[in-house]
């Protein structure tokens, strides 16, 4: 599959920065010969965190090269991105960056050697979140969820004896990240229908393929699923460079985790991205087939109103100014909802009722996160689990991100609708 990926680009013409993947026995050695052949070994930064520095000492030692650590369970923030910031600035710019680690160390690392103009290269400690080799990174910068363009691994080394001896919990984690795919790529093919935004067939299929087998492996459990949610979340992150966007790895159940991030609305939660990403994918696809007539009905949407101060301040607080900002960054016309005409749904109302007929049921999703053991519950993730949080969630995630998804749409019109 890692192959076809590199198929893919070539046929697209499109260049992966990550064009070097390996996913195999002696990925450790292989990483320090790269690093060696490449780049001024001693002036090479490892960067792990305290759960994720035991990994590292054949890495230093063989390449004589120096390693920040952060602090265990460090978030992709503006407090520990300052952190590798600062060091970098008092000792200089290292010849490459090795992140070493799973989804948060990956963003912090990938952010500063963006912000730095320096290389890097990712070794995955679990297999548990799909921003291994992403072109953005998910940060949460003074409360708000944003996106950032990030400097994707030159390189990525995924040993098997490191990933494989991660808890259980971080690998359906991962299964959780990847089952996401169902609805950030129904809302990519709605997108498409409806809006004309491009959608490249080949980078969607690589997705959808990646995703299928970490379906139909569920039922081996082992290190072969193990291997196999691996690669799923490597391929992810290649689609997205391939994409240019999170695009074909993130939508409204994305949202939804970003929300809850965000603790607007919640108290805060030691849940783990891919588990509240599964979860959310719950929630989004009920709440997709409930709402399937309205893709039946005229647009009817005053989107000056929808992102008022009067709306969005009473859930978003103190970010308000962020989240208006982000859903108009240059006034109405900027809106991702601003690129749908009024009659856009009922034009193409027959093949988006099929494209919804043929999602998945929540049980069906339910199920095989449950036989993976990752959460199934809002109560799981230790989150409000009632009715009032449910449809807060719902309608105002989709606010989290400038980028248009059913779920918007639906918010949209059920908030314009309680405006009139």
């Amino acid at each position: 599959m890692i192959k076809k990926a590199l198929s893919v680009a070539s046929s697209c013409g499109i260049p992966l920065t990550t064009s070097v993947v390996e996913c195999s026995d002696g990925a450790t050695d292989m990483l320090i010969s790269f690093v060696k052949s490449r780049y001024d070994a001693r002036h090479a930064l490892v960067v792990c965190d305290a759960n994720t520095c035991v990994f590292t000492d054949k890495i230093i030692s063989s390449l004589s090269c120096s390693v920040f650590v952060l602090p265990g369970n460090s978030h992709a923030d503006e407090i520990h991105t300052e952190m590798l910031s600062s060091y970098i600035s008092q000792n200089g710019l290292p010849s490459v960056m090795i992140a070493v680690g799973s989804g948060s160390v990956h963003d912090i690392v990938r952010f500063c050697a963006h912000e730095a103009h320096v290389e890097m290269i990712s070794y995955p400690t679990a297999s548990s979140v799909d921003g291994f080799v992403s072109g953005v990174a998910a940060m949460t910068m003074h409360g708000q969820k944003l996106t950032y363009p990030s400097t994707s691994p030159v390189a990525l080394f995924a040993d098997p004896s490191v990933y494989r001896s991660a808890p259980s919990r971080l690998c359906a984690s991962g299964v959780g990240d990847v089952i996401g795919k169902i609805t950030a790529l129904f809302d990519w093919e709605f997108s498409h229908i409806i809006t004309g935004e491009a959608l490249n067939v080949d980078i969607y299929n690589l997705m959808k393929s990646a995703l299928d087998r970490v379906i139909e492996g569920a039922d081996k459990g082992g290190d072969e699923f193990v291997d196999l949610v691996m690669e799923g979340l490597i391929l992810s992150g290649l689609a997205m460079q391939l994409a240019g966007s999170s695009r074909p790895a993130s939508g409204s159940e994305h949202h939804m985790s970003h929300f809850w991030e965000m603790h607007v609305a919640n108290p805060p939660t030691d849940a783990l991205h891919g588990e509240k990403v599964g979860v959310g994918t719950i929630l989004m696809l009920s709440h997709i087939k409930a709402n399937a007539e309205i893709a039946s009905r005229d647009i009817d949407i005053d989107i000056s109103k929808i992102y008022s101060r009067d709306i969005v301040e009473p859930i978003y607080g103190s970010l308000t100014d962020g989240i208006i900002n982000e859903n108009i960054p240059n006034g109405v016309r900027s809106s991702a909802l601003a690129k749908l005409g009024r009659s856009s749904l009922p034009a193409n109302f027959e093949i988006l009722e099929k494209l919804i007929f043929s999602l998945p049921t929540p049980d069906v999703v339910k199920s095989l996160l449950a036989k993976v053991g990752a959460p199934v519950s809002l109560s799981e993730l230790s989150l409000p689990d009632n009715d009032d949080f449910v449809s807060t969630s719902l309608y105002y995630s989709p606010y989290v991100r400038n980028r248009l998804t059913f779920s918007k749409v639906i918010s949209a019109i059920n908030i314009s609708e309680r405006l009139t």
